[in-house]
């Protein structure tokens, strides 16, 4: 044992630990542990954007708190990391680091730009975990676009292929982001609000016996992609429109009117036009009723100016005007499209009345585009048809907190479209295709066999072909494509078919856990549960942690736009590693919390008092060591040997014994905000405020200790030891250096806190409530005496002549605080304690017990000491 630094170092401390926790595999999983005691953690690998920000902090560090304390508590932790490097967001990043267009280069030497260019940026993603004390396994680091990664996404395609489970669709409508110009999926879409108008435009009816029909948009730019009328059966006009035609203005395109009960008669008008495309019931009514195809918006966003109308499968009465029209469109964006439609109609007195509407329009998540839903070749997933079981698998996994199950059951009760996997990007997985060009087999999908992985279509050719005999795939796969099998990734295989190490996969595979945000519960938590049923029809965890947002001190999400992101290093070098963690472990899962200052400052407080309170408990520690006094085993059992005999001695273990119960409650039950508050109560109150001040007289010994004395530097060991460990997984280095320097007393024990099996057993402490009652009292009156001498001004050093408790019934101090009247007297510096029924004199300082039981009274103080 060595006394501790007057200081505490945190910095060169914490890159000591690194170092040594690196040296001895600290945080590697043994595979030759008993696989029941295995606990796999499906770590969401960051995206490699080059925008490092605290939320990285708040939501990491939240899932290494629970990592570290599986650990201690026995379990054989996999905790992994990978890193998600390919997909949009990256090859953003390389072109603004590069000034590069993706779009204009040739795709393989984007391609190698970008695996150029994210090393440095996984490396500062590295640099911050690393800080953040995050007890990864570094040796299970996997990349999404590495080889094997990409077999094992491979893998996954082709497993789902061979199931009837994916499919291309060649001619599908699709949700298009005309900015970043790739098929996006619905969980890739965001709604915003906005305002807009609604434009009252006639419809002529052929024969022009009928009043026009009379709709009611706020896209007319839409009014070329017209397929037909949609009126409710019940509608007014019902009986005289359904089954005639109406002619589309300025395009004088003839259409059908169909009968709809879909269609509100009590919005707009009632009559609604069906286009290709301007949302989803669109689709459902082209694909219901039968609709011709007339797409008018291209993949970049704008109005195409090469539109086939005046043929036979699209109609117009006027070419002239419908030239004229699509001439004074052509090349605009939709915006700007819809201003100059207004006019045209406008200008022909088209346009019957505008309203003013609020509106939520879908927009891309990632480029904030305006979405249109254009028909593109694309590759989907089904998961419309399986939404029961998808729910079902749900259900089975824990959601921690619980109320976030309903946002995943809410995403999968509101899909519309099956998942399309298909992106027109350059940097990712791409897709084990090709399509045959040989004679007589023109189209023909061909897919890649296992052992061929991974493939690069654009330059491997299959098995028994040529390259001039094959097209290959130039679309690559969705990000989340990948990521949804990132437990498989790190399993190395998908299920029994398509395996590359199936031994470890039936090992680990379901996982114990997945930490996320809440945010991305409709992409990454719902696409692997979707991969999971598909391919083996399992749950992929068997419990899920969802962590909330880090908010701006205004409570606001932070944002570059804002101008409100803290960078890490810079909190970090503030406050250090140990606060900061200690603000995220304050925080509950799922709740979304303020970067709060005062939380830090208390972390950094909790930190400086720890070494204090340890140095001080090291001090009589040194002594009884040098004498080879101090032989601690367990709580229970210095206490049953009779080490440990002290009734004080024994009510502060029997209160840790209640905190190290609860304290494991809460984390198993992953709720360890909830345990830090109960470490924190019983270290700040029950023991620094209370134990520490009763405790001195018995701690000033010289020599070797004996009896009261001896049974004080045993509880100090046990006390310091268990507090140690109760806040490792949340401050891991300051109780990792006080461990090394004081506790770790030879070879019989661990060389860290954090090995496994470190968490204070129940089992092995004092009985929970032991001098329960006598000592609750004697701390009653402790706390009573400091508030009288607190509001008389005076030290709490300052001497009482005596002190009198008033009671209801008769009896002694010894029956009121047991055999500790010596300690008593000792911390409220009194002469006399006298207990009596009668009550305190007039005037007589006094307060009255936190259970009301009896009154404490000081009849004389002597103020040795300097007022206030």
């Amino acid at each position: 044992m060595k006394p501790l630094p007057k200081k505490y170092d945190s910095k060169a401390c914490e890159a000591a630990l690194r170092a040594r926790w690196a040296e001895s595999d600290t945080f590697v999983w043994d595979p030759a542990a008993p696989p029941d005691s295995d606990y796999v953690i499906d770590t969401p690998p960051p995206t490699v954007s080059g925008a490092l920000h605290v939320g990285h902090v708040y939501s990491y560090t939240q899932a290494d708190i629970m990592a570290r304390y599986m650990r201690m508590s026995g379990r054989n932790v996999l905790y992994p990391i990978g890193w998600d490097n390919n997909g949009l967001p990256t090859e953003r990043l390389v072109e603004k680091v590069r000034k590069v267009r993706g779009g204009a280069m040739a795709r393989e030497d984007f391609v190698a730009l970008c695996k150029e260019v994210i090393p440095p940026y996984e490396q500062q993603f590295r640099d911050l975990f690393d800080r953040l004390a995050l007890s990864v396994d570094w040796s299970r680091e996997y990349q999404t676009i590495s080889d094997e990664s990409r077999s094992v996404s491979q893998m996954s395609f082709l497993d789902l292929y061979r199931k009837g489970l994916l499919e291309r669709r060649p001619e599908e409508p699709t949700l298009w982001d005309p900015v970043d110009r790739t098929a996006i999926a619905q969980a890739e879409v965001k709604e915003i609000e906005r305002e807009g108008r609604l434009n009252y435009i006639p419809f002529e009816i052929e024969g022009g016996d009928v009043e026009p029909a009379v709709i009611a948009t706020t896209r007319p730019e839409l009014i070329g992609a017209c397929g037909g009328l949609m009126i409710h059966p019940r509608h007014p006009r019902a009986g005289e429109l359904i089954g005639r035609r109406a002619i589309s203005p300025l395009y004088t395109v003839p259409v059908g009117i169909h009968a709809e009960d879909t269609v509100d008669p009590d919005k707009g008008t009632g009559i609604v036009m069906c286009c290709t495309f301007g949302d989803v019931t669109d689709i459902r009514w082209y694909r219901a009723h039968n609709l011709p195809l007339r797409p008018v918006m291209g993949r970049d966003g704008r109005m195409r100016a090469d539109l086939p109308i005046g043929s036979q499968d699209w109609p117009t009465l006027d070419m002239d005007s419908a030239r004229s029209t699509l001439a004074a469109l052509a090349g605009m964006k939709a915006a700007s499209a819809r201003e100059a439609i207004l006019d045209i109609l406008a200008s022909k007195d088209l346009i019957l009345k505008q309203e003013a509407t609020r509106q939520m329009i879908p927009v891309a998540e990632r480029s904030g585009a305006p979405l249109e839903i254009i028909i593109t070749p694309q590759w989907f997933i089904r998961t419309l048809d399986f939404k029961d079981q998808i729910l079902e698998k749900g259900r089975r996994i824990t959601w921690r907190p619980d109320y976030m199950r309903q946002r995943f059951e809410t995403w999968v009760e509101g899909l519309k479209w099956d998942w399309c996997i298909s992106r027109q990007r350059h940097f990712g997985v791409p897709l084990p295709v090709w399509y045959s060009k040989r004679p007589g087999e023109e189209g023909k999908v061909i897919i890649a066999s296992i052992n061929e992985l991974p493939v690069d279509p654009t330059i491997d050719v299959p098995a028994g072909y040529e390259a001039h005999e094959v097209d290959g795939e130039r679309d690559v796969m969705d990000t989340w494509a990948t990521s949804s099998v990132s437990p498989q990734l790190n399993t190395r295989s998908i299920n029994e078919a398509f395996a590359l190490d199936l031994d470890t996969h039936k090992r680990q595979f379901p996982m114990a856990l997945r930490p996320q945000a809440h945010e991305i519960i409709r992409t990454w938590a719902f696409y692997t549960i979707v991969k999971a049923l598909h391919h083996e029809n399992k749950i992929p965890w068997t419990d899920i942690a969802i962590s909330g947002w880090c908010l701006a001190s205004d409570g606001t999400k932070m944002s570059k736009s804002r101008g409100n992101v803290i960078k890490p290093g810079k909190l970090l070098d503030e406050y250090g590693t140990d606060p900061v963690r200690y603000w995220t472990g304050a925080s509950r899962l799922g709740q979304d919390t303020v970067l709060s200052p005062n939380t830090l400052k208390q972390g950094k407080r909790l930190v400086t008092k720890l070494w204090n309170a340890a140095r001080l408990a090291g001090m009589s520690l040194e002594i009884a060591h040098a004498h080879n006094a101090l032989s601690p085993t367990t709580p229970k059992s210095d206490i049953e040997t009779g080490v440990i005999s002290h009734p004080l001695d024994q009510w502060l273990l029997g209160a840790l014994s209640e905190t190290i119960d609860k304290a494991s409650r809460s984390f198993e039950n992953y709720e360890y905000a909830a345990a830090l508050r109960e470490i924190e109560e019983f270290f700040w109150r029950t023991y620094c405020d209370n134990y520490l001040e009763t405790v001195k007289r018995r701690t000033r010994f010289e020599g070797e200790p004996k009896g009261e004395d001896l049974s004080a530097v045993h509880t100090l060991w046990h006390a310091t030891n268990a507090l140690v460990r109760l806040f490792a997984p949340f401050i891991p280095y300051v109780t990792d250096t006080i461990y090394q320097g004081m506790l770790n007393g030879g070879q019989d024990r661990p060389a860290t806190v954090h090995a496994r099996g470190m968490w204070p057993r129940v089992r092995d402490q004092a009985r929970a409530g032991a001098f329960k009652a006598e000592g609750d009292a004697f701390m009653q009156i402790l706390s009573a005496v400091r508030r009288i001498k607190s509001e008389a001004q005076v030290s709490m050093k300052t001497k009482v002549g005596a002190l009198t408790i008033a009671m209801e019934e008769k009896g002694c101090v010894a029956d009121l605080v047991g055999a500790t009247e010596k300690d008593l007297k000792a911390v409220t510096n009194v002469s006399t304690i006298v207990c009596t029924t009668v009550s305190p004199p007039d005037g007589a300082p006094s307060v009255r017990s936190q259970e009301g039981r009896f009154i404490v009274s000081v009849e004389r103080l002597i103020n040795d000491s300097v007022r206030g």
